[in-house]
């Protein structure tokens, strides 16, 4: 009787002790098939909080000094690719500018006079040709009667003492002979006068093409000129500082009167054309991360709203911290390997949606989870849509 009243109470625990294993091993399967998920889903859609909104910054700066006549903007100020920003006076670049275009007509002139000048030495080159031709000519011509005088004296100078000639013949003809010689003498020194009046010519000729300065087609003096004159207008054009791109005004901190010198930067532009989160991924989730992979992009500032990007790369150094230079070796630190910290790599990711009523600005923190498919590349936008999706300017 006592047997059959144990019998189920044995069996009830028995019954208990089963199902308490069959549900603590339903549990350990549970964390094992859980945690597996997990961790390929982690792998699979690799997730970071250490990320950062950020955009290029460009610092506004003029080519030239001076003094700041006209501001056009304000700070955080949106401007359009082309606004004007701040205007620098002119007025001592005009004054440049007028005196290298008064230069540029003066070597013009010069030019021109030199030209002339190498015209008039040419025509003269040419006269002293014709004259050094024509007294040569007439030196061969008194040369020729020259020699016949001479032949002439010396067949009457036996005949003279002979008495077959008077005397009188005899002095006549030694006389016309001495006046041939100095004729002759006198024409040939007026060819050597011509000839170096000719070299002199040339001399001057080539002279005067030198400062010329031309080459083919190009004057070395003017196109000189002509440089100093578009380096003027360069400055006249640089006192115009204008937007480079779609950006907004950050870290404006001047006014008009300000002396600025050139280079010196007076703020900066947020280029609002590309816009990024730089996420530093762990090293263990790089093998799962590839450029051009979709991206969502979340954002502290606006909880709930998403953004779509795209991975355009990753980071391909990281500087240790535990590793300082010390003359040439290195420092290294004393670490227990207890656990191990896996190094960190930015991984940059361009946000191609926009949201005016949620603008994007540089140093928001952001959540990013890179999806296991390829981004779709958006298609570009027309002018109308471009205009129609510029954010508004920030109040």
């Amino acid at each position: 009787m006592e047997n059959h009243q144990a019998d189920p109470h044995v069996t009830s625990i028995k019954r208990r002790l089963l199902l308490g294993r069959i549900i603590g091993t339903l549990i350990v399967l549970g964390a094992l098939m859980t945690g597996t998920l997990a961790w390929r889903i982690n792998y699979q859609h690799p997730r970071t909080n250490d990320a950062m909104i950020r955009a290029n910054i460009v610092g506004i700066a003029s080519e030239v000094g001076g003094r700041i006549v006209e501001l056009h903007v304000e700070d955080n100020q949106y401007v359009k690719k082309g606004e004007l920003l701040y205007v620098i006076d002119p007025r001592p670049y005009l004054a440049r500018l007028a005196q290298a275009k008064a230069e540029l007509l003066l070597a013009e002139k010069e030019v021109d006079s030199r030209r002339a000048s190498s015209g008039s030495a040419e025509l003269a080159i040419a006269r002293l040709e014709h004259q050094r031709a024509a007294a040569e000519a007439e030196a061969n011509r008194i040369e020729a009667e020259d020699e016949y005088l001479h032949n002439y004296l010396e067949r009457i100078e036996p005949l003279a003492e002979k008495q077959y000639v008077t005397a009188d013949q005899l002095k006549q003809a030694r006389s016309k002979y001495a006046a041939s010689r100095a004729e002759l003498a006198d024409a040939r020194a007026k060819a050597l006068s011509a000839q170096s009046a000719i070299e002199e010519a040339k001399s001057e000729s080539r002279r005067a093409v030198s400062l010329i300065a031309q080459s083919g087609n190009v004057n070395a003096r003017i196109e000189a000129a002509k440089a100093v004159v578009t380096a003027a207008e360069l400055d006249v054009e640089y006192c115009s500082v204008r937007a480079p791109f779609d950006a907004y005004v950050t870290n404006l901190n001047t006014r008009e009167g300000e002396y600025t010198k050139a280079g010196a930067q007076l703020f900066a532009l947020v280029d609002d054309r590309h816009w990024y989160a730089i996420a530093n991924f762990k090293e263990t989730y790089l093998q799962s991360i590839r450029p051009g992979q979709e991206a969502e992009v979340f954002l502290v500032a606006y909880p709930g709203k998403r953004y779509r990007g795209v991975v355009t790369g990753i980071g391909w150094a990281n500087s240790p911290d535990n590793i300082k230079q010390q003359g040439v070796l290195p420092e290294v630190q004393r670490t227990l390997n207890w656990v191990v910290l896996a190094s960190r790599f930015p991984v940059r990711i361009e946000i191609n949606e926009r949201d005016p009523e949620h603008p994007l600005r540089m140093g928001m923190t952001a959540f990013v989870t890179v999806l296991d498919r390829l981004a779709e590349i958006p298609k570009p936008l027309s002018a109308k849509e471009d205009i129609a999706n510029t954010p508004p300017i920030p109040q």
